[in-house]
């Protein structure tokens, strides 16, 4: 089964959560890379709980959603699909102010477990870019603010 436009808002959230890898463990990206990490973990498990935590009160993206819509679109598709596993690549990241992160990631999702990119033709994987935006609310606590999303191709992800 092809995964719905709708489950963008949940691949947002975990695509952000995945930005972390080598930074200083107070620094902001340090911060946000742990973000991504719950998210991802939270996805898995199916625990709408995590994202809850995990999005901006002021959220609001392209279509005009804001939190509740994007939690109720969250808990139709992680109850929905039986299993949700996730393949995230990041490809930049940035603080163009102290408080705010920008982060464009790529997302493969499948029914099934992806060993690695090798895999996403075979498991038939739904493959997006997302460009994020995260808010540091309050001192290291950062939340979702805004996510855009469009499919892109396997040499995309590549």
């Amino acid at each position: 089964m092809r995964t719905s436009y709708r489950i963008f808002p949940l691949l947002a959230v975990v695509a952000v959560l995945q930005i972390a890898c080598g930074s200083k463990p107070d620094s902001p990206e340090a911060r946000v890379r742990a973000l991504f990490d719950k998210a991802e973990v939270a996805a898995e498990k199916k625990d709408l709980g995590t994202f809850r935590d995990l999005i901006s009160d002021q959220y609001l993206d392209e279509f005009r959603q804001d939190k509740q819509a994007i939690l109720g679109i969250l808990a139709f598709h992680l109850f929905r699909n039986q299993s949700i596993y996730l393949l995230t690549r990041m490809q930049t990241i940035a603080f163009p102010e102290p408080a705010r992160a920008e982060a464009v990631i790529l997302v493969a999702t499948a029914g099934q477990p992806i060993r690695g990119t090798e895999e996403l033709v075979a498991l038939r994987a739904d493959l997006f870019r997302f460009d994020i935006t995260l808010a540091d609310k309050a001192k290291g606590d950062w939340k979702v603010t805004r996510a855009q999303w469009r499919r892109v191709e396997l040499k995309d992800f590549l």
